[in-house]
């Protein structure tokens, strides 16, 4: 098994600044809990998103792009890490240290190992990108772990203000790096503007440097909010008001890249870590956060990066967030880390149209760490489970099988119809299993 710290010192060796042309600057803003349909350029009539528009205008769209978990830390760290989010220890979402929620986590092994953060050994983008010369930094929410070795600054970033967990947990306090900035209660009406003003402090900073800075927004995850100036100016309540206040602050930061003459050279990625968990439009999927029906994974997916990809082009192939850190790695002309497998596929020759296919046969949806449906280009496979039909939750149904070429709402189940095709399928998620079972963390022989 290849040791983390040797793969991690081997790029430092290969360091991309020495180089004559400077890399790419890497932009990835992630919000929490944005529906697939909140933004204008997805369908949005209540909110509107100019500015996130603008990177749909000038980029990529995904249209089947999915989050790796329909809940906050597991999709999280399938980003940042390129793989399935069981085999880095983060299956479910983490809570604050003694509360009643992780004991009644750890009482259930929700937990991985009781593991509470992400597994130290694991090989983040961060950390990848900071051994070849760039300046990293994180914004607003990591909810990856509260304690070394799992904090930011252990895991690839060298700047770090945020929260640790989500803005419905507590207390919800402001760290700088690893000192506490804010303590509860924190103005939550506040936190878009500061979120902000670091952002575009950690621009200007790193301006003459390669940076990475992944702006993980807290909203528009409940409770929502909005400061005074957007309260009242959507037409999607106080939820639609955070959202256009989110909008703003990504025009904010698009017009300093602008003003410094960074746009032309800076990628620029706009994701959500899963669907509209009370409030949010899913579009017209099936299901919300904490479902693996498409309403809970099915996110929206723009990237934009002029100098290699086409503008105002949508692809409908199917993607996972699981792809990022190995496109970035790919366009960069990084290696991966060999010892370990990685489930996700460089999307290059998908994003500059020299190949109209996925890189992906198939893909996995989990909820906690068992394997709760998978998809190929054409079908969905849904196993036997608990329902999302409320007042009847208690109610199992399935298998499930949807043709997406008529059915992509997973209304009218097709097992009868196509017993082969759900038959070939149901085996492949069993496949799936008897190999995490063997080897959960996917680590490789040497």
């Amino acid at each position: 098994m290849e040791n983390h710290e040797i793969y991690l010192q081997s790029l430092k060796e290969r360091n991309t600044t020495a180089e004559e042309e400077k890399p790419p600057n890497i932009l990835i803003i992630f919000t929490d809990d944005m529906g697939f349909a909140d933004i204008s350029c997805f369908g949005s009539e209540a909110i509107e998103t100019p500015n996130i528009d603008k990177i749909q205008k000038s980029g990529v769209t995904l249209t089947n792009f999915y989050s790796s978990a329909p809940i906050c830390s597991p999709s999280r760290a399938g980003m940042l890490t390129g793989r399935y989010p069981v085999r880095t220890h983060v299956p479910t979402v983490f809570c604050p240290k003694n509360s009643l929620a992780e004991k009644g986590n750890l009482l259930v092994n929700m937990y991985s190992y009781g593991m509470k953060g992400i597994s130290p050994d694991e090989v983040t983008m961060g950390e990848a990108l900071q051994e070849v010369g760039y300046e990293t930094g994180l914004l607003g929410k990591w909810h990856l772990g509260e304690e070394s070795p799992h904090l930011p600054n252990d895991k690839g970033f060298d700047f770090f203000y945020g929260a640790f967990y989500s803005n419905d947990m507590n207390p919800y306090e402001i760290y700088r790096n690893r000192e506490k900035e804010l303590s509860a209660p924190v103005d939550q009406s506040k936190l878009t503007q500061n979120f902000t003003r670091e952002a575009l402090k950690f621009i200007e900073i790193n301006k003459d440097a390669p940076f990475f800075l992944h702006y993980c927004q807290p909203f528009p995850h409940e409770p929502v909010h909005a400061s005074d100036r957007f309260r009242g100016e959507s037409h999607g309540g106080e939820y639609g008001d955070c959202v256009q206040e989110v909008d703003w602050s990504v025009g904010q930061i698009l017009d300093k890249l602008e003003e410094l003459d960074l746009m032309e050279n800076t990628l620029i990625i706009f994701t959500s870590d899963n669907g509209p968990w009370q409030q949010g439009n899913p579009g017209c999927n099936r299901g919300r956060k904490g479902l693996v029906f498409e309403g809970g994974q099915k996110v929206p997916f723009l990237i934009s990066f002029p100098k290699m990809f086409p503008q105002g082009v949508e692809i409908e192939e199917m993607a996972m967030n699981i792809d990022i850190f190995p496109t970035i790695m790919d366009m960069l002309g990084i290696p991966l880390p060999e010892d370990r497998i990685i489930d996700g596929r460089s999307l290059l020759p998908l994003l500059t149209q020299e190949t109209k296919e996925s890189p992906h046969e198939y893909l996995f949806y989990f909820w906690n760490k068992k394997i709760q449906a998978v998809r190929d280009n054409r079908w969905k496979y849904h196993i036997r489970k608990w329902m999302d039909t409320h007042p009847y939750w208690m109610y199992k149904a399935g298998p499930l099988l949807y043709d997406f070429k008529y059915d992509y709402n997973e209304s009218y189940n097709q097992t009868m119809d196509y017993k082969e095709r759900a038959q070939s399928m149901g085996k492949k998620i069993e496949e799936m299993k008897k190999s995490l079972k063997k080897n959960l963390r996917g680590w490789k022989q040497q």
